[in-house]
């Protein structure tokens, strides 16, 4: 429809009185409300990545509708409203992308601490057992979800324990089937590593032969959780294993050198460490058998990483020398695995303290202990190692 002067008027937004600037900031409101609530969902997630990418988004949206109802708030119908709405998406888009960035960062960091400097397992701090399993720079570990086809073995006999006992352990064991289950790729990680260093066929063997140890391992466990809870459980897909599951350095003999050291040595022999303790303390004789199972074939996993960083020392040494022994200083900044992770330390606290202790669960001061004399063992076996490589040089020369 033409004007009295013949031309068009123009867009409907440009018209005096438009109700265009209220509409932008009725929809910078509610992409301010999707931000919230994009904000809140990631910090729940251990893979936030496309959170992120979301808030940021439906932060800008917010943003740009804010600016242009303000800007056009002099046309509106109802200009207080139009102009008041435009300052709260505008103001509210930038306090709540930074607030909801924070948010998602600290989780991150969460996951970074809680993987030894790597990143995970979100709160996945609670529990020895496995090779942890990095991706990215993230300690991962799979979901669970209803289902059986990873439970194998007899399962323990949990009469005369309390329903919070009973939960406590059956979540203390699901954790522990979560972190066994990452170990199978974690060590063949491994293997790749060590085939793409060179490596001898009898370690590339040795790998093989662990990550199988860990399957069984993940199925035990997942069969005392089991008998504990009385359900079962199995795992969900892990697609970020395609994305990115060999993150290694440049040089592989370095990566193989540092993870053997942190992860193998010292925290494997570790995992052996507290599973023969608890196996000590365990009265329940079918989680008895899995502790001394499990603590047994650590020991051999650890024993592998050794046998990995000596044969690297012996053909590498110029390459490996200076990056481990500066993986051996930074043990003291390696997070130490805790008793219970965080996000069950207030179901575990429910539970009887001596019927854990009868059931093969120590508390938390005990696994310190034994993280340090682990550590103080862990640098002197390099430091000999080292010293002997030192020795040998100096006598062939």
């Amino acid at each position: 429809m033409a004007s009295p002067d013949g031309q068009s008027p123009g867009p409907a937004f440009l018209q005096p009185r438009s109700r265009a600037p209220q509409r932008l900031a009725i929809a910078g409101l509610c992409l301010l409300g999707a931000s919230a609530v994009i904000a809140i969902a990631g910090m729940h997630r251990e893979n936030s990545d496309p959170f992120y990418a979301l808030l940021t988004l439906s932060s800008l949206g917010a943003l740009v509708c804010g600016i242009v109802a303000i800007a056009m708030s002099g046309r509106s119908t109802r200009k207080a409203f139009a102009l008041a709405s435009g300052i709260i998406s505008v103001v509210g888009a930038c306090l709540g992308w930074a607030f909801g960035m924070l948010l998602i960062l600290a989780t991150h960091v969460v996951h970074w601490v809680s993987s030894g400097g790597g990143g995970g397992g979100g709160f996945g701090l609670g529990g020895a057992w496995g090779r942890p399993l990095r991706v990215r720079g993230k300690q991962l570990h799979p979901s669970l979800t209803e289902g059986a086809d990873w439970t194998s073995g007899p399962r323990p006999d949990p009469s005369g324990l309390d329903d919070p006992t009973r939960r406590a352990l059956e979540a203390l064991w699901l954790h522990d089937a979560q972190k066994e289950h990452a170990s199978v790729p974690a060590f063949a990680r491994v293997s790749w590593l060590l085939a793409a260093a060179g490596g001898p066929a009898e370690l590339l063997t040795w790998s093989h032969r662990a990550a199988i140890e860990e399957i069984e391992h993940a199925q035990a466990c997942f069969a005392l959780a089991a008998g504990y809870g009385g359900r079962t459980f199995t795992v969900e897909p892990m697609p970020e294993l395609v994305l990115g599951g060999l993150d290694a350095r440049t040089d592989p003999r370095i990566t193989l050198a540092i993870e053997s050291l942190s992860d193998g040595c010292q925290l494997e022999d570790f995992n052996a460490d507290v599973a023969a303790a608890c196996a000590a303390v365990c009265e329940e004789p079918v989680t008895r058998r899995v502790l001394e199972t499990i603590a047994r074939e650590e020991r051999s996993h650890a024993d592998l990483s050794w046998a990995v960083v000596t044969w690297l020392v012996e053909h590498h040494r110029a390459t490996v020398a200076a990056p481990l022994a500066t993986a051996a200083s930074e043990l003291e900044t390696y997070p130490r695995p805790t008793a219970v992770s965080d996000d069950k330390r207030a179901l575990v606290a429910r539970a009887s303290e001596p019927a854990l202790r009868r059931h093969g669960r120590l508390p938390d001061a005990r696994w310190a202990a034994i993280w340090d004399e682990r550590k103080a063992k862990t640098r002197h076996r390099l430091a000999e190692l080292l010293a002997g490589g030192d020795r040998s040089q100096r006598a062939a020369a």
